[in-house]
């Protein structure tokens, strides 16, 4: 006996219900066969899985466990453009989990041309410059050039200089030199006592020469100006230096510690972030500089 279409919408949506149902048990690891199974339901469990997403930005997230992010994760998996509306509300949540973020942006990413028309219409409508910095960020590595992209982290260098330049690296065009060269030129440098004031042109530079240019001799004379009071600060601080290796004899005695011993080096309770200035006073990003060697080491 044959199943009317009716019946059978009933039957899938009951199935799909199910299958939500044991997402939400889940824990961290979403079981292979679960998955293969919401997978299988295609489109039909997509519906479900949005409004549990849904339910994630008005609801407490910890009372839903793992269930949102398993659902954004299936729902980029799955490259069905209804997704993206619930997806961009979740980048612009003020208190978004970091986790929750993470997924967002690698299903967006996922979803590929499917999402870039709401994405670059997203940041070009958002008064929020927060919600436009997040956008930003998503389409810095989508995996692909476009003109609208570049136009967005081009517009995003200006108004956040410092992610802009950061942004348009992970773009990887080198028109972007021109841009940032300009943007180099423009900034002034910021007086007073914070030693970080003129971070954005550490920012720039690494960023030109990540790219494959270098700066003028103007500009490396306004760059030593900017990281003036960085310097000072850095030359004040009080260092760990390691001692020289015993040995014997009077040449010894009077011997002095070799530049490599007079490094500074780490404590263990000074963390910087990759993006931070080098604690060795370089003017380099600290991911450039001192990070590779430490992390060898």
């Amino acid at each position: 006996m044959t199943q009317s279409p009716g019946a059978s919408n009933v039957a899938a949506l009951a199935s799909s219900q199910d299958l939500v149902r044991q997402l939400c048990l889940c824990a961290e690891a979403l079981p292979e066969a679960l998955r293969r199974q919401l997978m299988a339901a295609g489109a039909t469990i997509v519906p479900a899985l949005i409004t549990l997403v849904e339910q994630a930005l008005t609801d407490d997230h910890a009372a839903l466990r793992w269930a949102p992010l398993h659902a954004v994760e299936l729902l980029g998996a799955m490259g069905d453009p209804r997704a993206v509306p619930v997806l961009l509300r979740c980048l612009d949540e003020d208190d978004e989990s970091d986790l929750l973020d993470q997924q967002v942006v690698t299903a967006l990413r996922a979803l590929g041309a499917r999402a870039l028309d709401a994405c670059v219409a997203a940041y070009t409508a958002t008064p929020r410059d927060t919600f436009r910095d997040r956008v930003a960020g998503v389409l810095s590595r989508w995996g692909s050039h476009d003109e609208r992209i570049y136009a967005v982290l081009v517009d995003t260098l200006q108004r956040t200089p410092e992610l802009g330049a950061n942004y348009l690296v992970d773009y990887g065009d080198g028109r972007a030199l021109d841009v940032l060269a300009q943007t180099f030129d423009a900034l002034p440098i910021r007086e007073g006592e914070n030693p970080l004031a003129n971070h954005v042109f550490i920012e720039l530079r690494c960023a030109i020469e990540e790219l494959g240019g270098r700066l003028t001799v103007a500009q490396q004379h306004k760059f030593a100006q900017a990281d003036a009071a960085r310097r000072r600060f850095v030359a004040q601080l009080a260092w760990d230096v390691e001692a020289p290796a015993p040995s014997s004899g009077r040449a010894a005695a009077g011997a002095r510690p070799t530049a490599e011993r007079q490094r500074p080096l780490t404590t263990g309770q000074r963390k910087l972030g990759r993006n931070a200035p080098c604690w060795c006073g370089s003017g380099k990003k600290y991911k450039k500089c001192h990070l590779p060697l430490e992390e060898s080491t």
